[in-house]
């Protein structure tokens, strides 16, 4: 059914149930697989000391990308099985979800999977979370996954 799918991840609960989830559906789709992690200049500025904690905003942001870069390599071994591949995207002054989603359209994809964090507030309300805001955007078909 589907031909090639999109993993967004991060190091959450709810991120490696959505892998799980996209590297079965690859599995019986015999699906080309993409899994993704976007770095996000946000977490520079994380509590206001990000930055002096990392040192200077370059160091910052290789300590960021290296981080990232270490999640999909874990994330790749465990596609065993799956024509996969592993792509570090950069947010920097765009949205998550932006990100995802222009990916997404370059490399055809028809199906995008991310964790769904089930959080609320003020923020999600006036801003919806990157997983609601993606599936708002995404020219492909959108799996959010929950906690479970």
């Amino acid at each position: 059914m589907y031909k090639k799918i999109l993993v967004a991840i991060d190091d959450s609960e709810t991120s490696r149930g959505a892998l799980k989830e996209a590297i079965h559906i690859a599995k019986t789709s015999n699906a080309k697989l993409y899994i993704t992690h976007v770095v996000d200049e946000v977490l520079l500025n994380m509590h206001g000391h990000a930055k002096l904690d990392m040192g200077s905003s370059d160091d910052a942001t290789l300590t960021l990308c290296q981080a990232g870069s270490k999640l999909l390599v874990e994330a790749l071994k465990s596609a065993d099985g799956v024509d996969a591949e592993m792509i570090l995207l950069e947010a920097f002054k765009r949205r998550i979800s932006d990100t995802i989603s222009d990916k997404a359209k370059e490399l055809g994809v028809d199906l995008v999977i991310i964790g769904r964090h089930g959080q609320r507030g003020l923020a999600t309300f006036i801003l919806g979370s990157v997983a609601e805001q993606l599936a708002r955007i995404s020219d492909a078909s959108v799996l959010l996954v929950r906690k479970h």
